[in-house]
Formats: C-alpha cells, structure tokens, sequence
C-alpha cells in the first residue's frame, strides 16, 4: 500500500543538513576567523530549520493527532523538548566560538568541543527521526487519510514565509531522488506564484549537478 509518507521531504533535508554541518565542525580550522564565520552561518541555517521543523509538528501534526488519538503525541512533544534544550546549548557555543573569533582568539578549544557535543546530538535527532518514521507515521496513517495528510502538510507550508521555504530547498532538494524533486516541484510550481517559483529554481540550480538541474527543469517545463 503506498500511502503519503508525512516525514520522508522534511526529514531528507535534516539529515541533508546535519551532515553538512558535522563534516564542516569537523574539518574547520578553529584558528581562522572566514572558516569560522562560515561555520557559524551554516549552523544558524541549520539550526533555524531544527527549530521550525519542531513547532511545525507541534503546531500541526502533533495537535492533530492528539485530538484523534489522546496521549498519542506526547512521546514526540517530549523528545522535541530535549531536543530543544541540547540544541539551545550547541546554538550558544557556537556563537560563543564566533565572538571569541572575531576578537581574534583561537578557539580551536571550543571548537573541538563543538565538534563531539554536535556529533552526540545528531545521534540524537536520528534516532528521533527514525522514530517518527517507524512509530508516529503508522499513527497517522491509522487515523488520518493521505488528504487529511497532504492538507497537514499545505498548512505547514502555508505558515512558512518564502524565505523559510527557500532555506528548506537548499538541504530538501539535494537529498532528494529525481522523481521525488519532480513530484514536489510540480506542486510547489501550481501553488506558488511564478517570480517565486522561478527564485526557488534559482536556489536549486546553485546546489544542484548542472545535469541534474537540466533533468529537473525538463521534467518541469
């Protein structure tokens, strides 16, 4: 039976993101304030969706299964929470890593820190997501159609400005197959007015293979 699959677009990108950012923590040079910078900005964008992601399944899938199914969302609501409170940590350290750069310290100390603290937490998201994916999906399934489950899924995108979507294609679309970039396009291209649909490409063709981005603006045209 295929049925809509409520976390494989948003948790793609996660994993997209996360990796970026470990294999950046790792290979920076501490001692360099540009490497730094580029850390730092990274993980704010990486952050920024974490943080969205979570209040988005709260906000909307999660309430919605807690009127169909009492008790049923409070497992997620509590790792969001956890989440929330490792991620708030690893989110100082790194601005303190960035301050201390700009005033022209070493930080390579800090940065090494960084670097486990972070690796321990995408040990954590991953189990969380894989979770989702194993227990909390089969929820939704059971007590929500595939409409009810796309309609979740056009307001979480509808409470999103345009730049939070922008940010989201730069770790989705990457991680995605062909025909999964395809299906997703196709119905951003019918809601989204054209100047923005036209800008998301332009975000994707930056982070695309040239015959990739080719493949992909065929099948769209």
């Amino acid at each position: 039976m295929n049925r809509m699959k409520t976390y494989d677009v948003p948790h793609k990108g996660l994993r997209n993101a996360l990796s970026q950012l470990s294999l950046l923590a790792g290979r920076t040079n501490y001692s360099n304030q540009q490497e730094v910078e580029a850390l730092y900005n990274l993980g704010n964008d990486v952050f920024k969706i974490l943080t969205i992601h979570a209040e988005d399944e709260n906000a909307v899938t999660l309430a919605e299964l807690e009127i169909r199914c009492p008790g049923c969302s409070e497992h997620d609501i509590e790792d969001h929470e956890e989440i929330h409170t490792a991620q708030d940590n690893l989110e100082k350290l790194l601005s303190k890593i960035y301050s201390n750069s700009i005033s022209g310290k070493d930080t390579t100390d800090d940065g090494a820190e960084f670097y486990l603290a972070f690796s321990e937490f995408q040990g954590q998201y991953l189990e969380h997501t894989a979770e989702e994916e194993r227990v909390t999906q089969l929820l939704l399934w059971e007590y929500f159609t595939d409409e009810e489950l796309a309609a979740h899924r056009g307001r979480i995108m509808a409470k999103n400005p345009p730049e939070t979507l922008l940010l989201w294609f730069r770790f989705v679309i990457p991680a995605q197959s062909h025909k999964e970039r395809v299906g997703l396009l196709s119905g951003f291209k019918k809601m989204a007015p054209t100047p923005f649909f036209n800008q998301g490409l332009e975000v994707i063709k930056q982070i695309l293979a040239t015959n990739e981005f080719d493949d992909l603006r065929i099948a769209l045209s």
